[in-house]
Parts: C-alpha cells; sequence; structure tokens
C-alpha cells in the first residue's frame, strides 16, 4: 500500500501542475427522455489546449465501475461542436442535445486534451467525463441506473 501510494505522490508531483489544471462541469446530469445540455472545461494552465470530444455510452458493473463502448443504436446526439481551442485561463462551453429511445441510458461525453511530455517524448493526454444518465422521469435517474445495475445506492 505505501508502494502505491509513493508512486501516486511522485506521479502527481510530476505531472501534478499538468493535471490539475483542466476542470469539468457538471460533472453528472440527470434527464428524462429528451435532454438539452452543456458543460464547461476550464483551462487554468498557462497554454492553451485542444480539446476533442468523444461520446461513449456505458453501463455499470455490481461494485460501479463503468464500462465503456461505442454509442448505442437507439441514442441519438447533436453535438454542437466536437472540438474547440480552450485559451490559457478560460472556459469553453459544449452544447448538445441528446435523445433515447428506449430509456435508461448512460451516456459519458470524453473531453481529451494533450497536458504535457514525458521525459520519453510520450504525450499525456487527459480525459475528463461529463456523464449523463437518461431516465423516463428525470427525478433520481442516476439512483435507478445505478440499483438496476445491483449498485448498492445511498
Amino acid at each position: 500500500m505505501k508502494r502505491v501510494l509513493s508512486l501516486l505522490l511522485l506521479q502527481f508531483s510530476f505531472f501534478g501542475l499538468a493535471v490539475s489544471a483542466q476542470t469539468v462541469s457538471p460533472l453528472i446530469v440527470e434527464c428524462g427522455k429528451k435532454c438539452r445540455g452543456e458543460f464547461s472545461i476550464t483551462n487554468n494552465g498557462l497554454t492553451a489546449l485542444a480539446v476533442t470530444v468523444e461520446a461513449r455510452s456505458f453501463s455499470l458493473d455490481t461494485q460501479g465501475h463503468a464500462t465503456n463502448r461505442p454509442l448505442d443504436s437507439g441514442v441519438e446526439l447533436k453535438l454542437e461542436e466536437g472540438s474547440a481551442r480552450v485559451p490559457p485561463k478560460g472556459t469553453h462551453t459544449f452544447g448538445y442535445q441528446l435523445k433515447c429511445s428506449a430509456p435508461p441510458c448512460s451516456v459519458a461525453l470524453l473531453s481529451s486534451m494533450v497536458v504535457g511530455h514525458a521525459a520519453e517524448g510520450i504525450l499525456v493526454r487527459v480525459q475528463l467525463a461529463h456523464t449523463i444518465y437518461i431516465c423516463e422521469k428525470q427525478k433520481d435517474c442516476r439512483k435507478k441506473v445505478r440499483a438496476a445495475a445491483g449498485v448498492s445506492v445511498d
């Protein structure tokens, strides 16, 4: 356990400034059958970031771990834009419309950005997720999806 913690500490000290400089908000959204929303990527760093957005459907196992897969055929997504350049100390908002023909549906909009390079020249890419849960009715949608997957709900 100490070894894992020391490796994580080393990793954060090496990449910490780059990794902690980006945020996505909101993290989670619950919707009815039709969903219109937006999420923002904030770049607190000192250099501009190219951000790309990829949509993935996902399911949960009984421990609450997500398994991503290509977007389900019953899900219709319209992104206002699939990529953007976020200036230093800036924020960019991505809008979307989402429909699910057979609720419940779970979709993650993954925002990817390159935040640095490792000593060996390998690019360091970060993915931040904006998670959308779609049900027949919006109220407690995430809780219902987690319960259906067998995840204990508090």
